[in-house]
């Protein structure tokens, strides 16, 4: 019986085959009527050396993730079976070309054309990377067009492929079956890296820009393994020298994309959607002069000629590009413009006055923030650049304004001066010098404000935007009250919280009307208890009197809602603070701080794509904060992008050297790359920066004994039972674990969450692969939903044989 037969008899009635469809690479292609639903179909038959029932099975479980994705550019998967051994899928029949036809036919395409198909395969794979779905094999002959649509297909096949080659302890290779297509692999592909992940298809889409482009991917006209030998040492030529006519963005994409190191590459496809969004407007470069989009107060038939001309889809970016540009404009926006300001340096050689020159710098820097269409580096990344020139400043930040300052105070006077700087050639646009009362403070940082926004050619908007440029509604008009917030925000930015929580009482005594200082009160006090400093549930309730009065005064004051976050994620009502964290970004989007908050919520509740775009958001806003990177590492471990986890080391340590954190997590992720000698020297370097940091010496013995080092583990176990610490249960439980004790694990875990111990607000329990010989108890999944999560399935091997020693 041929394979035609073969597959109608495995088929039964329900499908009638028509015809062979040639092309089909790795698998024959067949044409075939859906008898119930008379609809053409396509039934893919992969290769006949996958034929066996173990194979069949573990294709069936590889492919069913991808059958769960729906996307206007995913051709979905309708069934998988197998016709006598031999594995086969069905799809809808797409009526329509390939894209590899299109480039037989034509060549490379039209900017425009090229950017359109791209964004809509990048859209396709945000959508499938954030259910988990990597595709490994995008390439022009896996995307087709249908109705001036790009669709891609085959997603999960290339994964199912080598779930069966890897099972087989083998490489289907070697019987002529490509996991992947040369010419469009990634390095890592190349080289068999087995912990290929999304960025893998980042390249790919990278060598299809560079195709749709030229007309030829970088590589061409090498042997296979040339060809596999460049992805991994070559740099490819770039594209503007191929094709010098294409806008300067768009080949500086493709050659990102293109980076030998995954880490060098944009690290979403989110990222690129959005970036290709850029480029396909008007200002982006692309649109010919002729075919520029229509106003909003154009003729109606001239709207509906321009939508027959460029379809639903483009026409939609172009509306919501046209609204946006309507809307900032309408509020007197300083679009374009950008703006860091720079810790002032404190000239009253009296450290006590530090908290004066940076709180004026913040205070600054906050209202400023409210201007529309101004963009306000962040606080972190600004402090990072003290007493750089205002050149590299600009550089690195990608700023084209630099505000920078002097503060001095001697007994009652405060002398204060303030310049604006051109980062570009670092022309002084605008400079000022104050000497007033210190009472005047509030005064003198209003004129500041003015001035620059004068400087800026801003218009204050009579919205609450413009109230907040004009002073505070938040703010108070009590000096002394004034001056002990800046103090206190000062010692919170340091994590110094009883100092802090001290000040801010002082604060709220000379002003109860102060909402600020009550909400600042509050996040203090929340955070007392991961220091081992008072009573829980005394500090608990005091934070809670202090966000409710804040509350009570101001129900939409941002650090409000960061502080009732914290409150709850104390408590562990994880769920609860999720939500707060997402109002607390609504109100004020561009807060870096406020983005890795609600990133580290997600995180805790098993939501991880979420949190990983979080985090990257707070990244952009933020890109010299250590805080955003250590939530993007923290969260690929828990994703189990071990390698990746890795490879994010790098950029934590580059600004801190002395990132416990990073050490820590560093070391996680190689234990569970079963590389423990890694892990051990990343656990003991944390240790030897700071022997106090919470949990280093657990993870410590989680690493000795993951190496097989039982002695040194019993040696560490011993003295964390002598210890204690602020979380004993939790300790105890990882030791328990540790040592091949799940059960009595579970329980002192148990006992930690009720307890609400610190060391559990510092990871994702249902997700942390720390815990995945948890996740056969029952109770665990109880647990999780107690808490408001999802747990993450286990995978994998855990790197210490539970039993041993």
């Amino acid at each position: 019986m041929d394979l035609r037969d073969q597959l109608q008899s495995a088929l039964g009635h329900a499908y009638t085959i028509e015809r062979e469809l040639g092309g089909g690479g790795m698998s024959r292609v067949f044409v075939a009527m859906e008898n119930a639903l008379a609809r053409q179909v396509v039934v893919k038959v992969l290769p006949s050396e996958l034929a066996g029932q173990d194979s069949a099975d573990r294709f069936k479980r590889e492919i069913s993730l991808a059958a769960q994705l729906q996307h206007p550019h995913i051709v979905p998967l309708l069934t998988a079976g197998d016709a006598g051994g031999l594995p086969y899928f069905t799809m809808p029949f797409i009526k329509g070309e390939s894209l590899r036809a299109r480039l037989a036919a034509h060549g490379e395409l039209p900017v425009n054309e090229a950017v359109r198909i791209l964004r809509e395969v990048a859209s396709a794979l945000a959508f499938a990377h954030a259910a988990g779905v990597v595709h490994r094999d995008i390439k022009p002959d896996n995307v087709l067009l249908s109705g001036g649509a790009a669709m891609v297909t085959d997603f999960g096949v290339a994964k199912a492929l080598h779930s069966i080659s890897a099972s087989r302890g083998s490489d289907i290779t070697s019987v002529g079956v490509a996991l992947g297509t040369p010419a469009y692999m990634a390095p890592e592909q190349a080289s068999a890296d087995p912990l290929v992940d999304y960025r893998a298809d980042i390249y790919a889409c990278g060598v299809l820009a560079y195709e749709l482009l030229t007309g030829s991917t970088p590589f061409s006209g090498r042997t296979t393994l040339a060809m596999l030998a460049a992805h991994v040492n070559e740099l490819a030529e770039h594209i503007s020298r191929r094709r010098p006519a294409i806008p300067r963005a768009l080949a500086d994409l493709v050659m990102r994309c293109l980076e030998k190191r995954a880490a060098d590459r944009p690290q979403s496809a989110e990222e690129l959607v959005r970036i290709l969004d850029e480029l396909a407007t008007a200002s982006g470069g692309l649109w010919p002069t002729s075919a520029r989009p229509p106003s909003a107060s154009s003729p109606p038939h001239v709207r509906r000629r321009w939508i027959g001309m460029m379809g639903a889809t483009t026409f939609l970016i172009m509306s919501l590009v046209t609204y946006s540009r309507l809307h900032r404009a309408s509020q007197g926006a300083a679009a374009g413009r950008s703006i860091a300001v720079l810790p002032f340096e404190n000239k009253s050689h009296d450290s006590t006055y530090d908290y004066l020159a940076e709180g004026m710098s913040d205070e600054l820097r906050s209202a400023l923030n409210a201007v529309p269409g101004l963009s306000v580096k962040a606080r972190s990344s600004s402090i990072r650049l003290r007493g750089f020139d205002a050149r590299e400043v600009g550089e690195k930040l990608s700023v084209d304004k630099v505000l920078q300052g002097t503060v001095s105070r001697a007994g009652s006077r405060l002398h204060v001066t303030a310049e604006l700087v051109s980062a570009g050639d670092e022309n002084t646009l605008w400079s000022v010098s104050f000497d007033r009362p210190t009472s005047d403070l509030s005064a003198v940082q209003d004129s500041i404000k003015r001035a620059i926004l004068s400087a800026l050619q801003v218009r204050l908007a009579s919205n609450q935007a413009g109230a907040r440029i004009s002073g505070s509604p938040n703010g108070t008009s009590d000096f002394e009250a004034h001056d002990l917030y800046l103090n206190g925000k000062f010692h919170l930015n340091r994590l110094e919280y009883g100092r802090a929580a001290e000040f801010f009482k002082g604060a709220v005594a000379r002003d109860a009307q102060f909402a600020r200082a009550h909400a600042n009160l509050a996040w203090a006090y929340a955070l007392l208890p991961t220091t081992g400093f008072g009573s829980r549930d005394s500090l608990l309730a005091l934070a809670r009197e202090s966000v409710d009065r804040a509350f009570a005064l101001d129900s939409t004051l941002v650090d409000a809602w960061v502080a009732n976050g914290n409150i709850l994620v104390t408590e562990m009502r994880l769920a609860d603070a999720e939500r707060t964290f997402a109002k607390a970004v609504i109100l004020d989007p561009g807060n870096a701080a406020v983005l890795q908050s609600h990133s580290f919520a997600l995180g805790s509740l098993g939501r991880l794509d979420e949190a990983l775009a979080l985090g990257r958001r707070a990244h952009q806003v933020d890109p010299l904060d250590v805080g955003s990177l250590l939530v993007i590492q923290y969260t690929l471990y828990a994703q189990r992008q071990y390698r990746a986890a890795i490879d994010a080391t790098r950029s934590i340590l580059d600004l801190d050297p002395r990132s416990v954190s990073a050490y820590q997590n560093m070391g996680l992720a190689y234990a569970f790359l079963r590389m423990p000698d890694s892990a051990v020297a990343a656990f003991e370097t944390g240790i030897r920066i700071d022997p106090k940091m919470f949990g280093g010496r657990m993870y410590m013995m989680f690493g000795y004994a993951a190496a097989g080092r039982w002695a040194d583990a019993e040696r560490v176990r011993a003295i964390l039972n002598r210890e204690g610490g602020n979380s004993p249960h939790f300790i105890k439980g990882i030791a328990d674990l540790t040592f091949g004790k799940p059960d009595a694990a579970f329980s002192e875990i148990e006992r930690g969450i009720e307890q609400r111990e610190p060391l559990f607000q510092d990871l994702s329990l249902p997700c942390d692969p720390l815990f995945d010989p948890l996740k056969s108890n029952p109770r665990f999944d109880a647990l999780a939903r107690r808490l408001g999560a999802k747990t993450c399935p286990a995978s994998g091997p855990w790197p210490i044989r539970l039993g041993s020693p």
